[in-house]
């Protein structure tokens, strides 16, 4: 008797091919099984270390570094300012995340480190703006979704000083591009 390797359904104890109706062997399914628990298992991993670009593993990294200055708003503190005024209301309405954080007096290997991992970080982001100016260099980047912006990243370098400011929210690309061409973001940096 000849046997199939199709399995199609099961019937009275035995396994019958959908095609010629023949009995057929059963296939095992553990092959089947590790390959599937294998590409689980590396999906979960590449997006452990996908996360690793971001802000948050950004300032982990650094939080207790000698030269850093930086100061995170929390969100009480924001629901405060949008009420004090209409002008921090229109800031502050759409941010769910704000950071700002200042490097000193930074070695060139710190300098070199610190590029590097803003760079990685942004490597997803849309470049907004990019100005070299004697020792000065800024960029703003800007992740999207649709029509809305929902992360702005700017980092200045003045020397061996770093300064990055951090957004994060709904916000109008209008909005954003008028405070880029305003010079308010470099305000911000300053706070």
């Amino acid at each position: 008797m000849e046997f199939c390797i199709i399995v199609s359904y099961f019937e009275k104890n035995f396994y019958f091919c959908r095609q010629c109706h023949l009995p057929a062997k059963r296939i095992k399914t553990k092959p089947m099984k590790k390959y599937l628990v294998s590409s689980l298992l590396l999906t979960f991993l590449m997006l452990g270390c996908a996360s690793f670009n971001s802000m948050d593993s950004f300032y982990s990294k650094h939080k207790n570094d000698e030269n850093l200055s930086s100061f995170q708003v929390p969100s009480y503190v924001r629901s405060l300012l949008k009420n004090a005024s209409p002008e921090l209301n229109e800031l502050f309405k759409n941010v769910k995340d704000f950071r700002v954080m200042s490097f000193n007096d930074c070695s060139p290997a710190q300098s070199q480190q610190i590029k590097e991992e803003i760079n990685g970080i942004t490597q997803n982001y849309k470049d907004v703006l990019r100005k070299n100016e004697n020792n000065t260099q800024s960029f703003v980047a800007v992740k999207e979704k649709g029509d809305v912006i929902k992360q702005v990243v700017m980092h200045r370098t003045e020397g061996n000083n770093h300064y990055i400011l951090y957004l994060k929210g709904n916000f109008d690309p209008e909005r954003i591009q008028s405070l880029i061409d305003k010079n308010e973001l470099d305000d911000l940096l300053e706070i």
